[in-house]
């Protein structure tokens, strides 16, 4: 009995090809975390997505790109939390709740993605080339969405006026280093504080009396 022969596929990328991108992506992220750009190897990457080395030239271009597409995939979670922090900056409350709601907006956005927040930390440590690509794309956009709450926070007597820069950069690893370090916190004495109660603590931290408004 004659059995019929099945449809021919269509041109376009292999099967799995999707799914092999985003198994690569996912193993590149702690690759590039522990071992940064030149310590990380694409074969071992390849390997722990089980994909083949090969694919990485495929979807990426090679080794530069797949850690650009990284940086691009952590940038387009902060995209979204920007979007919504943006509408703090806007002058339409009281500028001390704004700035305790944007505390623990950065807290809380932090504390879901600590995979992400390591990787930019090593990723800072790049040289130039790598490292302005991870600014303009992922840091930079805060800056000029935050800065003006910032600098109106300062006018008003909110906050103590130092650089902009400065506080954006010690707001963003105080929150890191304080999720990082419960178990530490714990080990010296410290009490065990879920992320409401150091939202709050931060909140006192920098806000003062006026934490509360």
């Amino acid at each position: 009995m004659h059995k019929p022969s099945s449809a021919p596929r269509t041109p376009g990328r292999p099967r799995g090809a999707t799914d092999c991108r985003e198994r690569l992506l996912a193993a590149a992220l702690p690759a590039f975390t522990r071992l940064g750009f030149d310590g990380a190897g694409l074969r071992a990457i390849a390997a722990a997505a089980g994909c083949d080395a090969s694919m990485v030239a495929h979807h990426f271009g090679g080794k530069a790109g797949l850690w650009r597409a990284v940086v691009e995939r952590v940038a387009l979670s902060h995209d979204d939390w920007l979007r919504a922090a943006a509408t703090l900056a806007e002058p339409r409350a009281p500028v001390a709740g704004r700035v305790g709601a944007l505390l623990d907006s950065m807290m809380d956005a932090l504390a879901g993605m600590p995979d992400y927040v390591n990787f930019t930390l090593r990723a800072l440590a790049e040289p130039e080339e790598r490292r302005g690509f991870l600014v303009d794309r992922l840091i930079r956009p805060g800056v000029e969405i935050l800065s003006p709450l910032w600098r109106e926070a300062m006018a008003a007597g909110v906050l103590r006026p130092v650089e902009p820069l400065v506080l954006q950069f010690a707001l963003f690893g105080a929150c890191s280093m304080v999720l990082a370090s419960r178990e530490v916190r714990v080990q010296l004495g410290g009490r065990e504080l879920g992320v409401e109660e150091l939202k709050a603590e931060l909140r006192g931290a920098l806000l003062g009396e006026a934490a509360g408004q």
